[in-house]
């Protein structure tokens, strides 16, 4: 007797907990915002916020719809290139889409000019490779494909493709080996890289080229 009545009380308990188990309601894991893509951006990623151009080093904030491009020094923040980049077709662009948690990537620049040189995937990518790649995702370490709608875009400004000839003040192609390191490797987002993020600088260690 004794012993059916501690099978009982321990199936009891076992369905208690089961019970309560299922009562629990646990919060949403958040979601990553979704920023409005521009027509000439490759197909969106959730969560990214900002393009980077290797071959004009410039950025653009999908957040504010706006680029942001040294000027004489100065980070400068537009709604449309400047003038030396006028012929810049930003549909045939190769383009970065960056890491989602990385906040406002210029003032790491020297990371993106680091890892994605000017012209760099020319030298990893074949010709006939490269009609079919839009650009590269961070997020996913692989490249973004060319959409069909994007083929057309492409293929309309294909004479003005853009290429160092083209563009005013462009440097040559850069070796695929660039400060000691094979380029084309997401950058590593640090601490100090995210958005209102309070760092000890004492722990901070620099990144590496």
């Amino acid at each position: 007797m004794k012993k059916l009545k501690s099978i009982g009380i321990a199936i009891f308990v076992v369905i208690f907990f089961v019970s309560l188990d299922g009562c629990v309601v646990t919060a949403p894991l958040p979601q990553p915002v979704q920023y409005t893509n521009p027509a000439w951006a490759p197909e969106y990623y959730q969560g990214v916020r900002y393009y980077y151009f290797p071959d004009i080093e410039a950025y653009y904030d999908l957040s504010n719809q706006n680029f942001v491009y040294l000027s004489n020094g100065q980070w400068t923040v537009s709604y449309n290139l400047p003038p030396a980049y006028s012929n810049f077709n930003l549909y045939g662009a190769y383009v970065v889409g960056l890491n989602v948690h990385v906040y406002q990537p210029w003032i790491h620049n020297e990371y993106y000019i680091a890892h994605y040189p000017r012209y760099y995937y020319r030298t990893i990518y074949r010709d006939q490779e490269r009609d079919n790649i839009r650009g590269f995702n961070e997020n996913i370490r692989k490249p973004f494909i060319r959409t069909p709608e994007a083929h057309n875009h492409f293929n309309e400004g294909r004479r003005q493709e853009n290429d160092p000839k083209t563009i005013e003040n462009a440097r040559p192609t850069d070796k695929p080996v660039y400060y000691g390191r094979r380029v084309g490797k997401p950058v590593k987002v640090k601490p100090q890289m995210r958005e209102n993020k309070q760092v000890n600088p004492a722990k901070v260690k620099p990144q590496t080229k």
